[in-house]
């Protein structure tokens, strides 16, 4: 039954049901799953990273020296190397990306940028599966500002098409640009790399959280002081306040020996046991972690290892470093698994090639026959004659 629920919420999930009210596909059932995919990313250790690493080898060294110092956006002083950075992070966190356009007199792209994709919704389809219009949000989740959504073209570099746009807006100055849309996969909206392991990052955040509690706020890790009860008289004895201001004097002195700043560290417990000498009457015990490190580790291995491999097959060592030791000072390994996961990064490398050259045939400047510098260059073989 567990499985079947799964299977439909997936489906209902990928069919991003249209809300007729505010005119936009629903991305997620409650329509925040870019947002959960951002927040599951940033909190979790492996995921964050992989990402990252993942935005690095799609973008490489951008596209040579002159043409990433091209300005696309004069507004953010935004280079193309930049932009196809943004485009690239885009891509690794949700596997799609919107990029905002806008034009000039001359109906050529003046400006691009990236918007943040949790921002983004798909307006309402035509017969043929086309939506022309993409909604802008900063705040999906409030109705006031929901209502408040910037409707932008959907991209089409026709400069007939860009006329009639603005002729529509009532003028350049009052024109929104259009959005180009991409994304890997069949459905209105991709669903991210990390998808099929959010639970496993969710797991890796929620160990991390338990452990620091546990060290904040659990029992262990701290000394046990016990001694004999050091108040024996009741309320109406008149040895009762001596006998608490004794406990107090105690207490303070137990304090100033362990130093302040060790106070919270230390338990004094009282409870009646026999006892002649000194030591048996007072003494320290230090209570273990009850936090079975083993198990963690186990548990924090295994969850990497599944987001990992979301993230298309990082290599262990390219983001845990204690890992570089197992293959020696020569780092041949590690230039292997470098070049092992370049290749893996080919299909997106490609598509950000392809976006990238797309909108630059348009733009102001026009630049034609880009091709991004891989950031690891493979050594040529030698040819070896025999």
């Amino acid at each position: 039954m567990i499985g079947i629920r799964s299977t439909f919420i997936q489906i209902f999930n990928k069919l991003a049901r249209y809300d007729k009210s505010n005119k936009i596909h629903l991305n997620g059932v409650d329509n925040s799953y870019p947002d959960f995919v951002e927040s599951i990313i940033s909190e979790s250790v492996t995921a964050s990273r992989c990402a990252k690493l993942m935005s690095d080898y799609i973008s490489g060294k951008g596209f040579g020296d002159d043409a990433n110092k091209i300005i696309v956006n004069k507004d953010k002083e935004l280079s193309l190397l930049r932009f196809t950075q943004d485009i690239s992070e885009s891509i690794s966190e949700h596997n799609g990306v919107f990029i905002h356009v806008n034009y000039n007199g001359e109906f050529d792209i003046k400006s691009m940028d990236v918007i943040p994709f949790p921002d983004c919704r798909v307006g309402k389809k035509d017969g043929n599966d086309y939506s022309g219009k993409i909604f802008v949000c900063k705040h999906w989740g409030d109705s006031l500002e929901v209502k408040k959504a910037i409707e932008i073209d959907v991209y089409n570099s026709d400069k007939k098409v860009i006329e009639k746009q603005i002729e529509a807006a009532k003028g350049i100055g009052k024109y929104n640009g259009q959005i180009l849309y991409f994304k890997f996969g069949k459905y209105t909206y991709p669903l991210a790399p990390i998808h099929p392991c959010l639970k496993d990052a969710e797991s890796e955040t929620q160990a991390s959280v338990y452990k620091n509690v546990s060290l904040k706020k659990g029992f262990f890790g701290k000394t046990l002081v016990v001694t004999k009860p050091l108040v024996s008289a009741s309320e109406a004895d008149e040895n009762y306040e001596e006998q608490q201001t004794q406990r107090e004097n105690f207490k303070t002195t137990l304090k100033e020996f362990i130093g302040a700043e060790n106070a919270d560290g230390v338990l004094h417990m009282e409870m009646e046991f026999d006892a002649e000498k000194i030591e048996d009457v007072l003494f320290f015990k230090n209570v273990e972690s009850n936090i079975d490190d083993k198990l963690f580790a186990h548990t924090e291995n295994s969850v990497s290892d599944n987001i990992r491999m979301c993230f298309n097959n990082v290599p262990a060592a390219l983001i845990r470093s204690q890992d570089g030791k197992l293959f020696g000072s020569s780092g041949e390994a590690i230039n292997a698994m470098k070049e092992f996961y370049q290749e893996q990064t080919n299909d997106e490398r490609m598509m950000v090639e392809e976006i990238v050259n797309k909108l630059m045939k348009s733009f102001t400047e026009k630049k034609e026959g880009l091709k991004l510098i891989p950031l690891i260059v493979p050594k040529p073989v030698a040819n070896v004659n025999r």
